[in-house]
């Protein structure tokens, strides 16, 4: 808990930090170190990769309270992005997912974990896996070619499976039996041996296995390969303990220090206000809750003078440098390759009947607290425009004209507060509002409800008597009322949370799904799972390909052990 405090003393400082940052405090914060558990290192067109990120600290292999965001990245061999995720993480974990589309070459490809913190240590920290995307659908194959193609043997160099890192295991895994038949249920039980607990976050999946898997990489190498590398002399990425940094500059004719006000609007929208350095820099910690499409942000000023904001997150990552797998085929994996597009194209066509479930994030309070008043327009009778609604309903605002003769709403102060002369915050359906002459007209009958505070709030280094909070019915409707100097951005936002699709088969489901083809080669893939007991137990069911498949569970228990168990079961 004590580099959490030190963080605490070193946020309240964090919208000044530009560039590099010489802190002891920092010299204090814990190492970090990522793995990622995933579901396949070889995957087709049509097919989904799935995976479950870890962030421990480096030293005692915990899970890491330091980092609250994890980036991952998938590269090709000209270290181009094909995507990027950011992840929310939880007590150091979290999960998403990548569909593989029709469009994507069959190449070798690179796949990169990290936190922001790990980026002051160097690529060489980051964690990376090989993962072959083979697209039988583009004719292009070359890359799994080579000269001598002579060749009738499966060729696969550097393997990950084959790291000798031997599992640290604390428990067992318990199937009722060896070989099922299609669509039976399997009854997976894990048990902790004896003299130890089941305590941890674990990762399960379930896949069919063939001569073309490559094997995935195991949670044990963390052991290996935890980082503990000289501290540098300054640091360019603070840790996101609270959220993440968003950072960027502001061109400017004059050197000089400003207030930008950013906006997120949307159903739980944020507001913050970042302070520049004198050549427009900022950079400054975003709430953990934003995760809204948009992003606006506004110079208070309004002298003209400011021209382009860029904003520059995650650009320009170092993945230093990665070395990729070989992966060829041959003739003698033609059926394979079939057989397994095949079934995607089928499995794809009913992918209606099989869909994962988005875990919906509740509705949060608004981003300012105290006490505040809430007029429901549908409650009153209703004026032509806003101005009028003023004049009639919303006692506690007047409009007045601020020093220089500009239109502005003021709200009046709770007693024993005197009105101090500074600006309302006015908020339409979220986004900042810097022009208020321009709402008068919005319409009444658009306007759902509007929101009064009458504290003084603080954000960044700037105040606002009182906050004015509008939502419209479409709940877009700031798009209209915006002035030219606001500028938009697309917001990179956090992955969705999801329950995965586990098929059902109990009672007459089967019966009534008969008609549906079952070509699953993933037949579970249950990424949270955090247990506190000595057992737990769970099912899924068998589809209609039959082969091996493979039982794989990582994980971190909570005394920091790496947790690595396998075992296979036959399906005829």
């Amino acid at each position: 808990m004590k580099y959490i405090i030190l963080l605490f003393l070193l946020f309240i400082s964090s919208s000044t930090l530009y560039g590099q940052t010489a802190n002891t405090t920092l010299d204090n914060i814990p190492e970090e170190t990522v793995h990622i558990h995933t579901n396949t290192s070889l995957c087709f067109a049509g097919e989904y990769l799935y995976y479950k990120f870890y962030c421990v600290s480096s030293e005692s292999l915990l899970h890491s309270t330091l980092s609250k965001v994890g980036y991952v990245d998938l590269i090709n061999e000209e270290k181009e992005i094909i995507f990027q995720h950011k992840l929310t993480l939880t007590e150091g974990t979290g999960f998403s997912e990548f569909f593989i589309p029709a469009d994507l070459p069959s190449g070798n490809y690179k796949l990169i974990g990290y936190t922001n913190w790990m980026r002051n240590f160097g690529p060489a920290t980051f964690y990376k896996q090989d993962i072959t995307i083979l697209n039988p659908y583009l004719g292009d194959q070359n890359v799994f070619l080579k000269d001598d193609q002579i060749k009738d043997t499966l060729n696969i160099f550097n393997s990950t499976s084959n790291k000798k890192n031997k599992p640290n295991n604390i428990i067992n895994l318990k199937i009722d039996k060896n070989v099922y038949k299609q669509r039976e249920k399997v009854n997976l039980e894990v048990t902790a041996i004896p003299g130890t607990k089941l305590a941890g976050t674990y990762s399960i999946s379930v896949r069919r296995i063939t001569t073309l898997d490559n094997g995935i990489d195991t949670i044990t190498s963390l052991i290996t390969n935890r980082n503990n590398h000289k501290r540098p002399s300054s640091y360019s990425f603070l840790p996101e303990s609270r959220g993440e940094f968003l950072s960027g500059n502001i061109e400017q004719e004059k050197n000089s220090a400003q207030k930008l006000m950013i906006s997120f609007p949307g159903e739980n929208n944020i507001f913050h206000v970042a302070s520049t350095n004198s050549k427009g820099d900022f950079n400054i910690p975003l709430s953990a809750r934003n995760n809204n499409e948009d992003m606006y942000i506004r110079p208070f000023s309004s002298n003209g003078n400011f021209e382009k904001i860029s904003i520059r997150n995650n650009q320009n990552i170092d993945y230093g440098i990665v070395n990729f797998n070989s992966f060829l085929i041959n003739k003698k994996m033609k059926n394979l390759i079939v057989e397994r597009s095949i079934h995607n194209q089928i499995e794809n066509a009913y992918f209606d009947s099989k869909p994962d479930s988005i875990i919906q994030t509740k509705a949060l309070p608004p981003f300012y607290s105290g006490e505040r008043t809430q007029y429901i327009l549908d409650e009153y009778k209703r004026f032509s425009t806003l101005k009028e609604t003023f004049v009639e309903i919303l006692k506690l605002v007047s409009i007045g004209k601020d020093s220089k003769g500009k239109t502005i709403f003021k709200i009046i102060p709770k007693l024993p507060l005197l009105d101090s002369g500074i600006s309302s915050l006015v908020l339409l359906d979220g986004a900042y509002i810097h022009d208020h002459e321009r709402l008068l007209n919005l319409p009444s009958k658009s306007i759902e409800k509007i929101t009064i505070a009458r504290d003084q709030y603080l954000y960044g280094s700037y105040s606002f008597q009182g906050i004015m909070d509008i939502r419209t019915f479409e709940g877009d409707s700031y798009k209209n009322y915006l002035d030219n100097n606001t500028q938009s951005f697309k917001n990179d936002q956090f992955r969705i949370i999801k329950k995965y699709y586990r098929e059902d088969y109990s009672g007459n489901k089967k019966e009534q799904k008969k008609h549906i083809p079952d070509f699953r080669n993933q037949l579970a893939w249950i990424p949270e799972i955090a247990e506190t007991e000595n057992i737990f137990d769970l099912n899924f069911y068998t589809s209609d390909i039959t082969g091996d498949y493979e039982i794989s569970i990582q994980g971190i228990s909570s005394t920091g052990v790496p947790i690595q168990v396998t075992k296979r079961f036959n399906v005829e």
